[in-house]
This record gives C-alpha cells, sequence and structure tokens, in this order.
C-alpha cells in the first residue's frame, strides 16, 4: 500500500509512478477508498528495488491506514457544496500528529475522515473520528466551522456503526 496524502498525485508523479508499477507490480495499481494506492503481484524480491524507487518520488512514506492517513474530500478547494476546507484541516491535522505523536503514526486502530459538507463523501459518518463541514454565525458573519463526530466504524461481516454527533 501506498499513503497518498489527501489522495492527490500530481501528473508528473503518477507518470514516474506508472514505470514503477510495470517494473516491479505486475503493471496493476488499485485506488484504495482511503484514497492510497495498492500494488498487487510484488515478488519478496522486489520489494527493495521497489521501496528505493518509491522513496525517490516521494512515495514511500510509512503510515497507509493509520492514524495519520486522513481521508478527506476536497471541500471549499473544489466543490460547489464545500462548508470548510477538508484538505486544509486534513493536512494539518497530519502534519501535527505526525511531529507531536510520532508512535501513533502506523496505529490503524482509529481512522479519521473529513468531509467539507455535510453530504458525506469522505464518509465521516462511519469515521472513529470523524468531521463535516457546517457554518456558525457571530454577529453578522458566518464562519466555517466543524461538526465532530464519533464512535462509527466497521463491525464486520458487512455490518458497520453510525457515529454520534457531538455538539
Amino acid at each position: 500500500y501506498i499513503k497518498i496524502q489527501t489522495g492527490d498525485l500530481k501528473t508528473d508523479r503518477a507518470r514516474l509512478l506508472a514505470e514503477v508499477v510495470k517494473k516491479f507490480a505486475a503493471d496493476e495499481i488499485r485506488v484504495t477508498i482511503e484514497q492510497g494506492l495498492m500494488l498487487k503481484y510484488v515478488r519478496k524480491e522486489y520489494l527493495p528495488f521497489l521501496f528505493e524507487s518509491l522513496d525517490s518520488l516521494g512515495l514511500a512514506e510509512p503510515g497507509y491506514g493509520g492514524i495519520a492517513d486522513i481521508t478527506a474530500c476536497p471541500g471549499t478547494d473544489t466543490c460547489n457544496l464545500g462548508i470548510s476546507s477538508s484538505y486544509g484541516i486534513a493536512r494539518e491535522l497530519e502534519r501535527m500528529l505526525v511531529d507531536e505523536y510520532p508512535d501513533f503514526v502506523i496505529d490503524s486502530d482509529i481512522k479519521i475522515k473529513i468531509s467539507g459538507c455535510m453530504n458525506a463523501c469522505a464518509q465521516h459518518g462511519i469515521a472513529d473520528i470523524g468531521f463535516h463541514g457546517s457554518s456558525l454565525k457571530s454577529g453578522t458573519n458566518v464562519l466555517p466551522a466543524l461538526q465532530v463526530m464519533l464512535g462509527g466504524g466497521p463491525l464486520g461481516d458487512g455490518f458497520g456503526r453510525v457515529a454520534d454527533k457531538l455538539i
């Protein structure tokens, strides 16, 4: 698995990655629901070469699926429905988690998902910790805010739990 922050991969880097995948992963790459990439059919003896190639592209960062691998929709960056910048919040939260809690970076027990509005493009309602864009009024000003949700996630066998909203 390859961690791709907020699922953003520039075209020039994606083309270089495609060459690496052709070489070491049977020319197959899959996009995961958590905005990362999965390489299949990598031979064990190719792993050191694959790692070095990914590292040279800046794609060997640890923590895929960990607490600091946050799923986020674009929010106000590109969506007309967005109320908050999910990408901006996700990037800053990831930075804080890596800087202040490096021991938890690979902890996959907690999933964080951020949607820029209540439409749940990033599936915030089924996250252990979810946020969705909202707004607050302060006098005549309308300010962007986040609604916090806790306790969602998959339970196994096709069942799940929807997170509870906190006020």
